[in-house]
């Protein structure tokens, strides 16, 4: 038997932001080190935060790693697109690119599948 599915809205705590943040706001994040930079939907410029992209990844069960420093929000996948060579990309709803390994891009191509993504 399948277990359910979380919900895919949910307020979480991000370090230096007073009050929890709505998880659908969140277009995706994008780790260097132990810092994550959080790209929220109609602002320009990304929050850095002092948190792994592990622990928003145990946080937010819903949201795809697509790389090592990549975890992306799949409500606002508009796309998944391959280009020259072996590469893919994801195109997110606010316009921005985002690479997908390789190594994880046959997972990936499943789960946006089941949600209906092409």
């Amino acid at each position: 038997m399948n277990a359910p599915l979380p919900p895919l809205s949910k307020l979480i705590k991000i370090p230096g932001i007073a009050s929890p943040v709505q998880s659908e706001t969140i277009s995706h994040f994008e780790g260097f080190g132990n810092y994550s930079r959080l790209f929220f939907l109609g602002k320009s410029a990304p929050v850095v935060v002092s948190q792994t992209l592990k622990l928003f990844e145990l946080q937010l069960p819903n949201f795809l790693r697509v790389s090592k420093s990549h975890l992306v929000n799949p409500q606002h996948i508009i796309s998944l697109d391959s280009l020259k060579g072996r590469s893919n990309q994801l195109t997110l709803s606010n316009e921005v690119f985002v690479p997908v390994s390789r190594r994880r891009i046959d997972g990936i191509r499943t789960q946006l599948s089941v949600q209906g993504v092409h």
